[in-house]
């Protein structure tokens, strides 16, 4: 292949399908310091966004015909004992317990044992 021939190519492997000329580029690599620094931006960032946090209370399992029997007045009876701990959970997993407490009129937890800071970020990804 000629010269001529490989400029030719060099051009048309920089040309995308609209026409416009595409040009690479090399960045550096980041200092540690400049990746922390983004690392921190990026954190910033998503401090503000809402994700659901779930208070178990405790389950149980019923079969559709105690279910279909549900009316007013009814009670559910919990696989936990009154005065244990409840769980906190983000995304399905379990980063705090806590007792409920009730605050003015309504229901709150108050924290007795959490999970790392690490273990927390990693449960909201």
């Amino acid at each position: 292949m000629s010269e001529e021939g490989s400029e030719e190519q060099e051009v048309s492997d920089t040309q995308a399908e609209s026409g416009d000329s595409v040009k690479s580029v090399k960045l550096s690599p980041l200092k540690p310091a400049q990746q922390q620094e983004e690392a921190h931006r990026n954190i910033d960032m998503l401090m503000d966004v809402h994700i659901p946090v779930l208070v178990e209370l405790g389950k149980t399992e019923m079969e559709i015909s105690e279910i279909l029997k549900l009316n007013p007045g009814s009670i559910i009876e919990l696989d936990s004992l009154a005065g244990e701990p409840v769980k906190i959970t983000v995304r399905g997993k379990t980063i705090a317990l806590g007792e409920v407490v009730v605050v003015d009129e309504n229901f709150g937890v108050k924290i007795s044992k959490i999970s790392n800071q690490q273990d927390r970020i990693q449960s909201m990804g």
